[in-house]
Formats: structure tokens, sequence, C-alpha cells
């Protein structure tokens, strides 16, 4: 659950971040990143939902159960930090996209996850 929400925060973090940020160019993946504080923010909550994810992972693998959900939401969650770096450097459409499909996805996989244990 915690997981869910974190992308449905990170979700608003990044769909504000593409509309009203404007991010430098020709600058450094961290100078890029840190050089606002909402796109900082947004980083952060990305880190936090790497853990958040991992630890639901490890807690599925012992409970052996929803390994495949908590295994596919991790993976959609790395599908989007990847999309995500890409956009920090060319700032296109395609990365944008790939970023909001593969929060979907992830979405998709915790919340299947939560009604599969019940």
């Amino acid at each position: 659950m915690g997981a869910a929400v974190l992308l449905i925060v990170q979700f608003g973090l990044g769909m504000g971040l593409n509309l009203y940020v404007t991010l430098p160019a020709h600058k450094s993946f961290f100078g890029t990143v840190f050089g606002s504080a909402v796109l900082a923010v947004h980083a952060i909550v990305a880190l936090a939902l790497l853990g958040a994810a991992i630890g639901a992972l490890t807690r599925a693998i012992r409970a052996r159960r929803a390994i495949a959900f908590t295994s596919a939401g991790l993976a959609a969650i790395l599908a989007a930090a990847i999309f995500g770096v890409s956009f920090a450097g060319s700032q296109g459409n395609g990365a944008s996209l790939g970023m909001a499909l593969a929060t979907a996805a992830a979405m998709f996989c915790y919340l299947a996850a939560i009604f599969s244990l019940r």
C-alpha cells in the first residue's frame, strides 16, 4: 500500500514538473535534478519509492504471495526511472510518456497485489 501511495504522489509531482518547470539545457544530470526544488523532491520521492518497492518484493517473497505482481511493480518503477533519466537529458515527449505509462503499470501491479492478498 505504501508503494501505491508513493506512486500517486510521484505521479502528481511529475505532472506538475512536466507542465510548469523548464529544465535547464546543457547541464549535468545532478545539476539539472538539484537545480529545481520540485525536481529534487521528485527525485527523493523516487528513491523512497524504490525502497518501498524493494521492501514490498522482499515481504512478498517471505510470505510466498503476490511475488509476480510486486516483481512487475518493481520492474515498472525501474523503467519509469530510466525514462526519467532520459527525460532529464532530452526533455522529449517519448520519455515523458514512458514515465507516465510505467507509473500506470506499477500502480496496476501494486493494486493487483493488494487485491490478491484479500
